[in-house]
């Protein structure tokens, strides 16, 4: 059986993440399973997922995938270097053989040279030396390489590109025997507003929701994805408000000082006085995040330490991901689950929650980091009040039947 890999947020799933399944079976055979990796309750821009890891699963699964794996927490709210590195090595794993990946220049010979250039000592130096006046790192990145290769660097300047060259390099540097599969993105651009080709950005949909605009989404999603969005909306279970999660955050982050927020990931070169200053100042999470952002330092990358601060994640040796949860699944994904490995080398695949309490420490610290994080996210649901705790520790997978 062939097995492609795909690295996703699907939050939600829409019909851009439609083709690129589609396209993916295409080239390689209708018989061809699509494993997905995809974030949990929070994603990488450093905020909380549209709906739960769970229903995006399924709806993953119902529009064509096979299996869906989750990236765990800490990688999920990681930098692109860490979100390839986590994700590579559970697909890699789960016994992907190809990865597919969307862009916006399908010139695959192009991006795996700038990956390769990109790992090269010289070049981290150089792009260091250049952060190191105070240069932004993306920008330090595109100078170092137009000095290298010119006009080509201007690949790199594209959000999906970007995350393509991540996942190349960390192909390489794991020795995963993945073929990758670059697929050009169709419709409007990774954050764009608006509608092209009738396909949205996952952004444009997550603020008409957020506007009360659902029926205005239909047509931009599956109608298995919109059914199980729409339902969530009405049952209370979307976050359609990203401010509910803002008492709770403002509370924690605003006791921290700047010795705790050193401790956070990312967190390097006195930031954390700079992002102390900002939770004693603002009123809101947004408005934190605002003050603290700088020239050199990202609106991103301000968020995803803001959030990670405020789900008690901390530093630690680069690593990869000790355990990955099944989260939803077909009949042909459930021919993949059987074939799993299960490698000290590898992660600990998750079918039953309860099997958690069998990782080894570290991995179980991961684990609970997890379903805190979790009970955080649906304490801000409308339907707070109505959800038992401890999701984390209790639901099982979704099973996809025919």
């Amino acid at each position: 059986m062939k097995i492609c890999g795909i690295v996703a947020e699907y939050n939600p799933f829409h019909k851009g993440h439609l083709y690129q399944i589609e396209e993916s079976r295409r080239r390689l055979g209708a018989d061809t399973a699509i494993v997905c990796c995809m974030s949990g309750d929070y994603v990488q821009r450093g905020e909380a997922a549209l709906t739960d890891k769970h229903r995006r699963a399924e709806a993953a699964v119902r529009c064509g995938a096979d299996l869906v794996l989750s990236l765990p927490l800490r990688w999920s709210l990681s930098s692109a270097p860490g979100f390839a590195d986590g994700a590579v090595h559970i697909l890699r794993h789960a016994g992907a053989r190809y990865l597919s990946f969307g862009v916006e220049d399908d010139d695959l010979e192009e991006l795996t040279a700038i990956a390769r250039l990109i790992a090269e000592k010289s070049v981290e130096e150089a792009i260091i030396a250049r952060m190191d006046e105070g240069m932004p790192y993306a920008i330090a990145r595109e100078r170092v390489l137009y000095a290298r290769i010119r006009e080509k660097a201007g690949l790199i300047a594209k959000p999906n590109n970007i995350l393509a060259v991540e996942y190349l390099r960390a192909m390489e540097a794991q020795g995963a025997a993945m073929t990758p599969i670059a697929v050009a993105r169709r419709g409007a651009g990774h954050d764009g507003s608006g509608v092209q080709e009738g396909v949205a950005s996952a952004s444009y949909i997550r603020s008409l929701v957020r506007e009360g605009r659902l029926e205005a989404v239909r047509p931009l999603m599956p109608e298995a994805s919109f059914d199980i969005l729409a339902a969530a909306c009405a049952e209370g279970c979307a976050m359609d408000d990203l401010t509910r999660l803002d008492c709770a955050m403002t509370a924690v982050l605003s006791r921290m000082t700047a010795r705790e927020l050193a401790l956070v990931p990312a967190a390097a070169e006195g930031l954390e006085h700079r992002l102390a200053a900002a939770v004693r100042q603002g009123r809101t999470f947004s408005e934190m995040c605002d003050l603290a952002k700088t020239k050199r330092y990202a609106h991103a990358r301000i968020r995803r330490m803001l959030c990670s601060a405020f789900l008690g994640l901390e530093k630690q040796p680069r690593s990869l991901p000790g355990f990955s949860r099944v989260l939803a699944f077909n009949d042909r994904g459930r021919k993949v689950l059987a074939r799993l490995p299960q490698t000290e080398e590898g992660p600990v695949f998750l079918t039953k929650p309860a099997s958690a309490r069998r990782l080894t420490p570290a991995q179980l610290a991961e684990f609970e980091l997890e379903a805190r994080a979790a009970d955080a996210y649906d304490l801000a649901l409308p339907a707070y009040a109505a959800l038992r705790p401890g999701r984390e520790w209790t639901r099982g997978p979704v099973y996809v039947r025919p």
